[in-house]
């Protein structure tokens, strides 16, 4: 790996094919297409900035909780965090365009023993060919500059509070040694062994989406402080997602379905406002072999949050399949819920496409989209903190 210099204010560091393919396969080691995806980009920083910093004027880095105990932060919150002469320094990945600010979940900031001295905003391009270090900021700063977010647990330091020059993290890290870094962290209350086992069975079910948000701030700090509670969280969910079956659409060609997947008809009526039944040879799904249906549940108890996702077959030559994914609300309701989200996600976790709904969208659907068979997709229905995944093999 080499170090490159278009802005001398920022640190660009490629990543050599080798390091990009150990960090794939290591993060094949998690069960969800989001935490694989999570980790990689995460280990492809590491792997960066380590082997980096090796050349250059700063102390020797390690990082702060070797394996096994940092595959379980990946599968619950992005950043890693490296240690230089006792100042935690986090990396903080993001595969933004844009340099418009620096978003740090919550844990690495009000967990006591998590909170770093710097944050580092690191830009990944999505192949993995490079990393971009192109700003920082300090914990105090961090407090008192950031705005939180509550709906996703975040701090979101806009860029003109960051300073973009790393040529002044380098000055600030080995020249000013007793400057003070780390605003007070509020200490977390005490966890007991009954409700951190009752948390665990009830955060480690597949019907939680992101555990993370599922319970207040203070008790999910508390119980993934503790290593030992974080790993075996960890391996619940991992051992509940792994069970998970893939949708096998070449068998719907052969008249298998898979449970819960039924006619269109067993959810939207005919004579219905649904345009589910007026499909144009246009949408891909007028002249689709095979179109069924699946009741998406969105946990909400009124019937409004719940919605009907429909996925058509088109058959190509050569093994190839043309796909065609819509979002449609339940019979009796006219509209979407507003801001419902439908992504399509390759296997790695990457998002291809997204839409989302507006006010009165009585359906939305994803461009049409090839596959060959023996491929993996993923399709993602998320409303607020709810998410739904769907995975597909063909």
């Amino acid at each position: 790996m080499t170090g490159a210099f278009a802005d001398p204010r920022e640190w660009l560091l490629e990543i050599s094919p080798t390091v990009q393919e150990q960090s794939w396969q290591q993060s094949q080691v998690y069960a969800t297409p989001s935490s694989r995806w999570c980790a990689y980009t995460n280990q492809i920083c590491l792997y960066a900035f380590l082997d980096w910093i090796s050349t250059e004027s700063f102390p020797e880095a390690s990082i702060w909780y070797s394996s096994p105990g940092i595959t379980a932060f990946w599968e619950f919150v992005n950043g890693t965090a490296i240690l230089l002469e006792g100042k935690q320094v986090m990396l903080i990945p993001s595969e933004a365009i844009d340099d418009s600010e620096l978003e740090v979940p919550q844990e690495w900031v009000d967990i006591p023993s998590w909170a770093a001295d710097y944050y580092l905003a690191v830009q990944v391009k999505p192949d993995g060919e490079w990393v971009r270090i192109w700003a920082y900021t300090t914990h105090t700063e961090l407090k008192s500059l950031a705005e939180y977010d509550p709906v996703d647990r975040t701090y979101c330091m806009d860029a003109r509070h960051l300073t973009q020059d790393l040529n002044a993290f380098s000055l600030s890290y080995q020249f000013c040694i007793g400057e003070e870094t780390k605003a007070a962290v509020a200490p977390l209350p005490q966890v007991s062994t009954e409700q951190a086992e009752n948390l665990l069975q009830r955060l480690g079910s597949d019907s939680v989406t992101f555990p993370r948000l599922s319970v207040p701030f203070t008790t999910w700090g508390a119980l993934l402080e503790n290593e030992q509670w974080r790993q075996c969280l960890y391996q619940q969910r991992q051992k509940v997602q792994s069970s998970q079956v893939q949708v096998n659409l070449s068998r719907w060609f052969e008249g298998v379905y898979d449970t819960a997947w039924e006619t269109i008809e067993t959810f939207l009526q005919p004579n219905s406002n649904s345009l589910a039944f007026n499909f144009r040879s246009s949408s891909g799904i007028g002249v689709a072999r095979v179109k069924r249906a699946k009741l998406i549940d969105l946990g909400m108890e009124i019937e409004s949050q719940k919605v009907v996702l429909l996925v058509a077959l088109i058959p190509e030559t050569n093994q190839q399949v043309d796909i065609r994914v819509q979002l449609h609300p339940t019979h009796g309701e006219f509209y979407l819920p507003v801001n419902i989200k439908l992504a399509l996600l390759l296997e790695s976790g990457e998002t291809i496409q997204e839409v989302q709904a507006r006010e009165q969208d009585n359906y939305v659907q994803l461009k049409l989209f090839s596959g060959e068979v023996g491929e993996c997709f993923t399709i993602q229905v998320t409303l607020d903190s709810y998410q739904i995944t769907e995975n597909f093999v063909i």
